[in-house]
């Protein structure tokens, strides 16, 4: 591993092997995070290492809520899930800062006067120090304002056991920037998909297209006129914005490609999904 204040390239290629292995573990934080942080622990012989999303919501004047989700590993390799949620808390205990209640509903995309910026809960964060840490520890901290969060890595090791480098403070906080590009893509892709948050009759109508069903027999199943289920069908060529059935699949088809990205665990909030039509069927 790394020593000194100089990365070697062999290191570097470590982490992007690393990268590549969880994205073949595809989009799971159930199956990424607990790889991930066993390679972490073999790679920089740690005796702790924690990766989790820590969550802030609103609750009270200058106090949150914060729910921490994510996983440990030992110095054995056992890992371990972390679920633990504390009310009364404040941002800086956890080396990060929050900013306003208007900057929080603008960083959700929530316009800063009338009941929706009142009721904004998500708190936009962000790391004091993106890179924190000493000889005996690493805090690596990534931004996730849009979901009101922040992303941790933390790796320990034993008082008196080998310290950890400034090369090493750079290879791990290099391997979270490189999540962060694939989180940061994730988070515009979700913005611009038409399918997330399809009312239930469209979702409905749309599956019974992609099986290849017609709309007298998608009429059928639904117990709905097929007067109501052509209607369906217009909306669903508006919302993807093609003129035909053919079209429609598709386009559907493509978008529907397996993802290999790592998820977070809790996804983009509702307030920044795409709106359907105001005239579209509920």
């Amino acid at each position: 591993m790394a020593d000194g204040n100089q990365l070697k390239l062999s290191d570097v290629r470590s982490v992007f092997r690393l990268i590549g292995e969880i994205r073949e573990l595809g989009a799971d934080p159930e199956q990424w995070r607990p790889h991930m942080v066993r390679q972490l622990q073999k790679m920089l012989a740690c005796d702790l290492v924690i990766s989790s999303e820590i969550h802030f919501k609103k609750t009270g004047k200058d106090v949150m809520r914060v729910i921490d989700i994510g996983w440990g590993c030992g110095a054995e390799g056992d890992t371990y899930r972390i679920f633990t949620e504390r009310d009364g808390e404040r941002p800086e205990n956890y080396w990060v800062t929050a900013a306003n209640e208007q900057g929080a509903a603008a960083s959700a995309g929530i316009p800063d006067e009338g009941p929706a910026a009142a009721e904004a809960a998500l708190v936009p964060v962000r790391p004091a120090k993106p890179l924190y840490g000493g000889q005996s520890f690493i805090l690596s901290q990534y931004p996730l304002p849009h979901i009101g969060a922040v992303d941790q890595l933390g790796l320990h090791r034993t008082s008196g056991e080998k310290k950890f480098s400034r090369a090493e403070h750079r290879l791990v906080h290099l391997l979270h920037v490189e999540l962060g590009r694939l989180w940061r893509k994730d988070a515009l892709e979700k913005a611009k998909d038409p399918t997330k948050d399809l009312p239930p009759r469209l979702s409905q109508t749309l599956h019974e297209l992609l099986q290849g069903a017609s709309e007298k027999q998608i009429a059928m199943k639904l117990d709905l006129s097929r007067h109501t289920i052509h209607n369906y069908v217009k909306a669903l060529h508006q919302r993807f914005q093609v003129s035909s059935r053919g079209e429609l699949l598709a386009k559907v088809g493509r978008e529907q490609k397996p993802d290999f990205r790592p998820k977070l665990s809790i996804e983009v909030p509702e307030s920044m999904a795409p709106r359907p039509p105001a005239d579209a069927p509920q």
